[in-house]
């Protein structure tokens, strides 16, 4: 798992986030069909990165996945990994970093 760097604006520590987005509605055994905004937010001054709509999946659960403190090896990992490592690469993309190329 890649590392979030601080904060650009305070310093601060920054942590995934997700949001429940867009409902489509249930299947015939009461599955939930859900997007979610996935982006990195500064626990300081809620400072916001880049926010992604992820695809529509059935009765997701991201807050009990390892980029919320909880390690728990389910699916939820395999099916957030790809919106949270798009939220953490605009997070960590810096300025400087352009300039550098």
């Amino acid at each position: 798992m890649t590392e979030l760097k601080p904060c650009p604006f305070c310093g601060g520590k920054a942590k995934v986030s997700f949001r429940q987005s867009d409902f489509m509605g249930r299947n015939y055994y009461g599955d939930r069909k859900l997007k979610y905004i996935t982006q990195v937010i500064c626990n300081r001054c809620h400072a916001r990165g880049k926010p992604f709509k992820t695809d529509y999946m059935i009765n997701p659960y991201p807050w009990n996945t390892i980029w919320n403190g909880h390690l728990d090896d389910t699916v939820n990992t395999t099916q957030f990994r790809p919106w949270v490592e798009k939220a953490i690469e605009a997070w960590n993309r810096r300025k400087e970093d352009e300039h550098s190329n």
